[in-house]
Order: structure tokens, then sequence, then C-alpha cells
């Protein structure tokens, strides 16, 4: 399909099909295929097309660029090299954090850093902390489960209540709580403002009925704003932090080492003492 194309030249002296000539610089076909992947007929000619004229401009204009201002004269020739250094660093690095860096994170670690960085993420506004299940409107015997939410006598309703939930609730948090802002609750919850201000310490689940279910939430605590962030709304720039570190870390240790076997093979040396 390639060879094809209307505007494909042959250059004698090789078996590449040529799409755009800029002065003696020549673009092949095999350099630009990729963007042809998945294409056919028309649709790829039009993408090699506009590439190739794209590619022209960019080389005309780069001549005549290069007629007026002398690589020298510029440091060109210095920055070509500086970038290319440090091009061949960024891939080495790369290759390197892919292979050996480990990004899997225990909890007590990113609980130590959240002990150490909390201050930094104050609260913006009020959290609160809710408990909640809601149960199906099919759900059966709700009088017997009302007694397993609000009244519990012991470890043996907690069960029940945990299959029962995970069989008739269509969500729910019932051993560790979440936090919510306001905003969060009035989209998540049949809450008013007053009903969350009034849930607020309370030790035991209130009843809420909407046409799809019935819900039982309690809220338990809260945090004001400008008090510290919960782990929960800051885990995921903590978890940067600690693969930065330790990205930094791995990049620092393979270049001590490196450095070290060269300072042992005596492959370099320094003049200035």
């Amino acid at each position: 399909m390639l060879a094809s194309c209307a505007f494909f030249k042959k250059k004698k002296q090789t078996d590449k099909d040529i799409i755009a000539v800029a002065g003696d610089e020549y673009l092949y076909a095999s350099e630009v295929r990729p963007l042809t992947k998945g294409l056919k007929g028309k649709d790829s000619v039009t993408v090699l097309k506009n590439f190739a004229e794209s590619w022209v401009r960019k080389k005309l204009l780069l001549q005549k660029a290069m007629d007026n201002i002398s690589e020298d004269d510029a440091g060109i020739t210095g920055k070509v090299e500086d970038y290319r250094e440090s091009l061949i660093l960024y891939e080495y690095e790369k290759a390197l954090i892919n292979r050996k860096l480990d990004t899997v994170i225990k909890p007590e670690e990113l609980n130590t850093w959240y002990e150490r960085l909390k201050s930094d993420f104050p609260l913006q506004e009020d959290v609160y902390m809710l408990f909640f299940i809601k149960f199906k409107k099919e759900a059966p015997d709700m009088d017997k489960v009302r007694k397993w939410v609000t009244k519990p006598k012991d470890e043996e309703d907690l069960r029940k209540l945990e299959g029962y939930a995970k069989e008739f609730a269509t969500s729910y948090v019932m051993e560790q709580g979440m936090w919510y802002t306001k905003e969060n609750i009035a989209k998540n919850f049949p809450l008013s403002e007053n009903e969350i201000n009034s849930l607020y310490g309370s030790k035991n689940f209130r009843e809420f009925k909407e046409d799809d279910g019935t819900w039982f939430i309690k809220v338990t605590d809260v945090l004001k704003k400008d008090e510290p962030s919960p782990l929960e709304f800051i885990k995921e720039p903590i978890a940067t932090a600690i693969i930065e570190k330790r990205r930094l870390q791995l990049v620092e240790k393979v270049y001590d080492k490196i450095y070290q076997d060269g300072l042992q093979s005596k492959s370099f040396e320094v003049f200035v003492k």
C-alpha cells in the first residue's frame, strides 16, 4: 500500500521508499509507518501526506536558520551535546527505575510518613466520620435486622449483621468509618445539615428511609477546618512523596556504585587537588 502511493519516489541507490525530500535529506516510509497502524486507504495516505509536509516545512526552516546562525556562535554544538548526555542519563534512570524501584508501600510506613507530614495538609473544611448500611428495599426480616443494627446483644449479632449486609445491603461501612465533607454527605446520604450535626457523637445508628431502601447511619467524630487532614484524604500525595524519595535514593546508590567501581578500576583521575 505504501509503495503504491502517488507521492512516493524511489531513490535509485536504496530500496527504501521515499515520501519526501528536503535538500539532501530524505524521509522514508519505514520511518513513519507506525503512524498508519490500523489505518487503510485514503486515511493512511492523508496521515502520511500531512506528516511529510510538516517534515518538509521543519527541514526548510531549519536549513534557513542554519544559513543565518553559526552553530559555534550560538553555542549550539555544546548545547546539543549537553542535551544528548541528559537524554541518555534520563533514559538510563527510567530503565533503572522500571527495573529496580520498589513501589509497594506498607501501611506502617504510610502511617509514619503521615505523622510526619500531616500538619502540612490542613483541612479546608470540617469532615465527619460516618458508619453506615443501606439495605435494599426488598430486604426481608427488617425487624430482626433493626435490632442487630441498633442494639446488638453480642458479637454473634454483629456477625449475623455482617453476613446479612453482604447479601442484602447495597453499601455498608461498619468496622472502620469513612471521612466525608458536608458536600459529599449531601450527595451520598439522605441527611440534612441539621441531621448531620444531631448525629455527631452518637454511639448508635439512626434509621432513614428512602424509596429504594433503608439507611442506618451514625456520625462518630468530626475534624474541624485547619486541623490536620485524615490519612484517607492525603494518602496519594504521601505515597507519591515516598516513591519519589525511593527513586532519588536508588539513583544516588547506583551512581555512587558506578563511581566506586571506577575508582577501584582506576578508570578516571581528577587532577584538581
